[in-house]
């Protein structure tokens, strides 16, 4: 199948969905006595009671990204929602990674078996708008006024909201951070990390540590989408055209020039001058590198924090690089937020609601922080005491909320600064994977990294053409 044909494919679901609103398919939790049982004047009490009862539990399915230790922190806080009431009943399912997700949630609008909440990344943003099947949080907050959006990390609230308001709800928030190896950088004399260092300053730093020869490699990373995206954000670069998608639908790419360039060339040349080993698009190999002692830096995510804090090492925590030609901008957000899918039935959507409210709450934002490394979404949690001091004794989970707050969101002219807002477009998630072809094309066929760059563009805008061919 062509991609132009798989997304008009999309669209006529889509409209199929949105023309059956009014009469959606059985939802996994619809009692089977609505649909079964026939009308009778008269019922035996046994069964109006059973009737009653199945009525009034709903079981809402919610579907996640989170495996391994982190999904068994989703089931605890999923246990702990079912046990603080006894009208609504959530099964949590996971569902692969953001990509898996997000694919079996296009799959699932073919057969109508979509889930009452899923967790969709940052970047499929504007894919899950345009599905038509999002009730967005502000219609829930409009008309229950339950909610106080300005609860929210303001860097979180603004990625998650269109012109009307609050469309999704974060939970699990991130940004990359670099942790680094304290004792190497003790034995090569080299200081703590200070800020955010310039791509030159980084190979400084570099060159001292192999010279003290305290490990094979002096960083290492993953070639993935998001450290590029991250990184030009901090130069100050745009990704797409329309200030990032957000004054307008992107139309083009922006990262084959200026800053995208300067990022890319400084990502390659890290590989290429053997400051760090060509590992491929990997995300663990990236920590078993750092963890057996073969790099003394490496950049993650937060959400590892728990797991790399407990190297053999001393660990510490600092902020990503900037281009040599710019200023440090700050970060975009990074993870995912939860999603109401309009269900056509009041009483499933607010107990979505009433869930997803919960996800977001201060006391389960201070469980997931404190045991996965995102960053709490809801400020309220950030004053709370137990926070106040879990952060004095684990300064390393502190380090992502302290390059967030200095991110720069506002340029000196008072303007939006939209490189750090993050990109919006509907085929985001499969641009991204050129980025990640493109490292390949500079590594093993000898492209330069502008060669590179421009070949993803071409492949870039031809998606976004035939993507908004039907939104026009």
């Amino acid at each position: 199948m062509n991609r132009k044909f798989a997304w008009f494919s999309l669209v006529l679901v889509l409209a199929m969905v949105l023309s059956a609103c009014a009469a959606p398919a059985a939802p996994a939790q619809a009692p089977a006595q609505e649909e079964a049982a026939p009308a009778k004047e008269e019922a035996a009490p046994a069964a109006k009671e059973e009737e009653a009862m199945a009525e009034e539990v709903i079981t809402l399915e919610f579907w996640h990204s989170m495996g391994g230790n982190l999904g068994e922190l989703v089931d605890e806080l999923v246990a702990r929602f079912n046990d603080s009431q006894d009208k609504i009943v959530v099964n949590a399912t996971y569902q692969g990674s953001y990509d898996d997700a997000f694919n079996k949630m296009q799959a699932a609008m073919e057969t109508g078996q979509l889930p009452q909440i899923t967790q969709n990344f940052d970047i499929a943003f504007q894919a899950m708008v345009d599905t038509g099947v999002v009730l967005p949080a502000w219609k829930m907050i409009e008309k229950y006024q339950d909610f106080d959006p300005e609860v929210l990390v303001p860097a979180v609230r603004e990625y998650y909201s269109d012109e009307n308001g609050l469309v999704a709800l974060a939970f699990n928030s991130s940004t990359p951070i670099l942790y680094y190896n304290a004792d190497m950088f003790e034995a090569a004399g080299v200081p703590d990390i200070e800020g955010s260092l310039s791509f030159s300053e980084f190979k400084a730093m570099c060159d001292k540590l192999m010279e003290a020869e305290v490990a094979p490699y002096c960083f290492t990373f993953g070639q993935v989408g998001w450290y590029f995206e991250q990184i030009l954000a901090n130069s100050g670069g745009l990704y797409f055209n329309n200030n990032n998608g957000r004054t307008g639908r992107a139309t083009a790419v922006e990262f084959n020039s200026g800053q995208g360039v300067e990022v890319f060339t400084f990502l390659n040349s890290l590989i290429q001058e053997g400051y760090a080993p060509n590992l491929g698009s990997t995300w663990t190999e990236t920590d078993s590198t750092f963890q057996t002692g073969q790099a003394a830096i490496e950049i993650d995510s937060t959400s590892d924090v728990s797991i790399i804090e407990k190297s053999d090492f001393p660990v510490k925590t600092a902020f990503i690089p900037h281009s040599d030609s710019s200023e440090r901008n700050g970060v975009i957000i990074g993870g995912a937020a939860l999603w109401l899918v309009d269900s056509g039935d009041e009483a499933i959507n607010k107990a979505s609601w009433e869930f997803m409210k919960f996800m977001a709450a201060p006391e389960q934002q201070i469980t997931w922080h404190t045991g996965s490394g995102y960053f709490p979404v809801n400020l309220k949690a950030h004053e709370d005491p137990r926070l106040q001091k879990f952060w004095e004794e684990h300064p390393n989970f502190r380090t992502a909320i302290d390059q967030l707050v200095t991110t720069k969101t506002f340029l000196d002219d008072g303007s939006l600064n939209y490189a750090v807002l993050g990109g919006r477009a509907g085929p985001f998630p499969a641009i991204r994977k050129l980025i990640v072809e493109a490292y390949s094309r500079v590594l093993n066929d000898g492209l330069t990294p502008q060669e590179a760059l421009d070949e993803a563009a071409e492949k870039a805008n031809e998606l976004l053409a035939e993507y908004n061919a039907f939104f026009e």
